[in-house]
């Protein structure tokens, strides 16, 4: 009796085994667990949808433009790292023909002849506001956002010429002094925070990189103008995951390049009173089903959210073998199978729809509130950042103010001349077009809806940095070295051309930095 029940348990543990095993060849470790568990549902909190940004690195970088671009009509503003001009890889082309284009795209250069392809989007960009529906109109919608901008001159992947590209785009819409192109930071292919990551100047697997450099303080900060400090404690909430199925119409998340579940800071602040939204696009191969919480947990943003009202939108995408080995956002139309992917670009294509429909849950219920700000001189004034030919100005936000008036003196005592052109509106400024190492001085004052003009500020310092190192650096997987002539094969491995510096294996997994120093000469290394 004692055996056969034995034998029993023994069986049943055996067919429960067989069971489990074939449920996770079937449908993989995370379906598996969706039979025991269900994602929640993405909560609504009545946000202000009219005070929402984006942001994302590499193909979120890519996307977040895509995004601003077409509901430019709820955006304050946008942050771009590393990422490329709107519709670069042309959707009326077939998908293969956009993954080519793409390469010239990342590369700034091919083709284009203008940085990269800046008057070529414009155009793009033209025939979609045509299209009934497609995009927010940009002639209206454009000239008032914030735009920030981040090229570190390490880049190898997304190289200075494809960003410049991106500069020159929202130059054609946008007023000089709304946008603040950082350049002179000497960060890789990477996110770039001041407490998480890996060494700066190094591969990263999370392709997160401790340059002492907060992008989400900077850009958050030049989008909503000045902020509390960010949280230095632990956060007042959680962060949450939430089911991203629902908000695909038509066809699974993994069709269109999804994953299942995406996640959401809310702080706790935010359940009770009106908060605004941003949303923050991952790169290629930092989604959380290869990386984990790194890019939702350690990005940055959910500590200045915590003071600032601000609910932090994280999407996923997910890896597909055929169509996006690498996770990446759809900036070329994933597949040609699926024919709204050709509108990657627009309010249409899969992705931006699904991300409009997360915004929208988060904004029912909302209240409109009115404002309470008091006409008076702008408040926390200050100059944030610098590059070699500009100064990053940014003050308290007052809705009470029609605008604000910029001025600027070689001394702290003046004489201060304006140097906008017409009323700034939001709370931030880049002066641009600057001499390197110059130290200029400050004044901002408020102008009511009667035309009056406060007192000015007190005056504050802004200095230019030093021009930042002539470099030409290659980041890519060894095959690509070789392929491009910038290395060759030395047995099983790859050596770089001129400086002959060993590489590693030559496979599309082992990767290396290349710095161009002439002709057919590299050396394996960076910048300083």
């Amino acid at each position: 009796m004692k055996v056969s029940r034995l034998v029993t348990i023994a069986v049943v543990s055996a067919v429960v085994i067989a069971i489990t095993a074939s449920l996770y060849l079937s449908f993989g470790l995370k379906r598996f667990a969706r039979f025991f568990y269900s994602t929640p549902s993405l909560a609504a909190y009545g946000v202000d949808i009219q005070q929402t940004s984006v942001s994302g690195v590499s193909s979120g970088g890519a996307m977040a433009l895509q995004m601003h671009v077409a509901h430019s009509f709820i955006m304050r503003g946008v942050g771009v790292v590393a990422g490329v001009a709107y519709a670069c890889t042309d959707p009326s082309l077939l998908v293969a023909a956009r993954v080519l284009r793409g390469f010239d795209c990342m590369d700034g250069a091919g083709s284009f002849g203008d940085a990269g392809g800046a008057a070529f989007s414009i155009a793009k960009t033209a025939d979609a506001a045509d299209v009934p529906g497609a995009i927010d109109d940009p002639a209206v919608h454009l000239p008032r956002q914030k735009i920030w901008l981040f090229s570190g001159y390490n880049d190898g992947m997304v190289r200075r010429a494809a960003m410049d590209a991106v500069a020159l785009y929202y130059a054609h819409y946008v007023d000089a002094g709304n946008i603040f192109y950082k350049n002179n930071n000497h960060a890789p292919h990477a996110l770039v925070t001041d407490k998480y990551g890996g060494p700066c100047l190094g591969f990263n697997s999370e392709f997160i990189n401790n340059c002492g450099y907060s992008i989400a303080g900077h850009l958050l900060r030049h989008i909503y103008g000045a902020l509390n400090q960010r949280t230095s404690g632990g956060l007042s909430s959680s962060i949450a995951e939430f089911d991203q199925t629902e908000f695909v119409q038509g066809q699974t998340p993994a069709s269109v390049g999804l994953a299942d579940t995406g996640y959401v800071y809310v702080p706790s602040i935010c359940r009770t009173q009106t908060c605004r939204v941003h949303v923050v696009f991952h790169g290629c191969q930092q989604y959380a089903g290869l990386v984990g919480g790194a890019v939702y947990r350690h990005s940055g943003y959910n500590e200045w959210a915590d003071t600032n009202r601000m609910i932090v939108l994280y999407p996923q995408t997910d890896a597909d073998p055929d169509f996006n080995p690498k996770g990446c956002w759809d900036w070329w139309g994933l597949d040609q199978l699926l024919q709204r992917n050709s509108d990657f670009a627009r309010k249409t294509g899969y992705q931006i729809a699904a991300i409009k429909g997360m915004l929208d849950r988060l904004a029912q219920n909302f209240v409109p509130v009115g404002g309470s700000d008091t006409f008076a001189a702008p408040q926390d004034f200050s100059a944030r950042d610098s590059t070699a030919d500009s100064v990053a100005l940014a003050w308290r936000p007052n809705s009470a103010a029609a605008g604000f008036n910029v001025y600027r003196s070689s001394g702290n005592n003046g004489p201060f001349a304006k140097i906008n052109s017409g009323l700034v509106t939001g709370a931030s400024f880049g002066d641009r077009q600057l001499s390197p190492n110059t130290t200029h001085y400050y004044q901002l004052t408020a102008v009511n809806q009667s035309g009056v003009e406060s007192a000015p500020t007190s005056a504050v310092a802004g200095a230019t940095a030093p021009a930042p190192p002539a470099c030409d650096p290659y980041f890519s997987n060894n095959v690509t070295h070789v392929a491009s002539l910038r290395a060759y094969w030395f047995g099983l491995f790859a050596r770089a051309v001129g400086s002959n510096n060993n590489l590693g294996l030559n496979t599309t997994t082992t990767f290396s930095q290349l710095m161009k120093e002439g002709a057919l000469f590299y050396s394996e290394g960076y910048c300083p």
